[in-house]
């Protein structure tokens, strides 16, 4: 017979540490003996116990990431171990001055009130920490779609226009076609970067997430690539088979970042999609290329804390990979291949199989 295994939570950590303080509490009315003042004295220490016990049973409803509860924990069990060691520590100048009583009661009230004010400040700490990151990034994310939009709206809108103007001017013919075609393409690019920006919007503001068998994935991705550029010759190295929990849009940021690498590689030159587990057990997926290498603009782009002025469809298919790789907390790198190429390395967090 086999019994569901249900997964440590932060919570459940809470939990704990308010059982402890709970249970430093009646340690000491056990041991100090009976009256009132030892009961009184319990009481306050109990009290704290059930105040960190209820910060943990409305953990769960915080607006605060998993890892973010994880060290919120952390933090409440560092304070409340600093608040008994300053307890130790003033029992011990009692002790030399002649006094040894009372060490349990305040052993146990420095714990408790070190528990309760480590979990709740911690949280409040941790909270505010993340929405400053969310700022910053939604800061970042802004000042994306504010200068693309400036930069490419401004261009391609000034080609079509003037394009059209001219179909005004003249009479119908080969040149009107020509000028038709011309406006079409320049806000079809127009449509494709609205489409992008809005893409990338969609991802910073979407809280789901799913699960992935990440060489399938790969492998279902470079197949679509290789249907949409049959010339192009895309290799793939697979070790296992990782399963991640990421964003929705992390099969649309690995298609773009084969894409991406096909379409600025020459035609005699390979495509190699790569998968691995690193130290950590975190699943690595490599996309090289020979090509003549991302312009530096754009790595520079993704690597700066806020985005530089120069900013193209190409520089939002790599925010598309950032942004979603961001989200799955894992980490997006841009770096060199050797002899020449890019390669986009992206790496996420595992989790087990269910």
């Amino acid at each position: 017979m086999s019994f569901p295994r249900r997964r440590i939570r932060p919570q459940h950590g809470v939990y704990a540490l308010g059982a402890l303080c709970f249970g430093l509490g009646l340690a000491h009315l056990v041991t100090e003996g009976e009256g009132i003042g030892t009961t009184l004295e319990a009481f306050v220490i109990c009290a704290i116990a059930l105040l960190v016990v209820a910060t943990g049973y409305g953990l769960p409803n915080r607006p605060v990431s998993r890892s973010g509860k994880w060290r919120a924990l952390r933090l409440a069990v560092s304070v409340a171990g600093s608040f008994a060691l300053l307890a130790f520590a003033v029992w011990l100048i009692w002790v030399l001055e002649g006094d040894a009583s009372e060490f349990t009661f305040l052993l146990a009230f420095a714990t408790s009130l070190g528990s309760a004010v480590g979990v709740r400040g911690g949280l409040y700490a941790v909270e505010a920490d993340e929405r400053l990151g969310e700022a910053r990034d939604l800061t970042k994310l802004l000042t994306i779609n504010q200068r693309v939009l400036r930069h490419n709206l401004r261009n391609e809108l000034t080609v079509a226009l003037g394009t059209l103007d001219r179909v005004e001017r003249r009479d119908h013919g080969p040149e009107t076609d020509d000028d038709v075609r011309t406006a079409r393409t320049h806000l079809e690019r127009l449509l494709e970067t609205t489409d992008r920006t809005r893409e990338i919007v969609s991802i910073w503001n979407t809280d789901q997430r799913e699960a992935f068998r990440l060489r399938t994935l790969l492998e279902e991705r470079a197949e679509a690539v290789r249907a949409a550029y049959p010339e192009a010759s895309i290799a793939t190295e697979f070790d296992g088979d990782p399963r991640v929990r990421s964003h929705p849009a992390l099969p649309t940021a690995i298609e773009e970042g084969i894409r991406n690498a096909v379409e600025h590689t020459p035609s005699d030159a390979a495509v190699t999609v790569t998968l691995r587990a690193d130290r950590t057990g975190a699943a690595v997926v490599g996309i090289a290329d020979t090509g003549a290498g991302i312009p530096q603009f754009n790595v520079d782009a993704i690597e700066s804390p806020t985005e530089t002025p120069l900013v193209h469809t190409q520089g939002l298919g790599l925010w598309i990979i950032y942004w979603t790789v961001e989200t799955a907390g894992g980490t997006f790198e841009l770096l060199e291949n050797e002899p020449t190429g890019t390669v986009v390395r992206i790496t996420l967090p595992t989790v087990e199989a269910s």
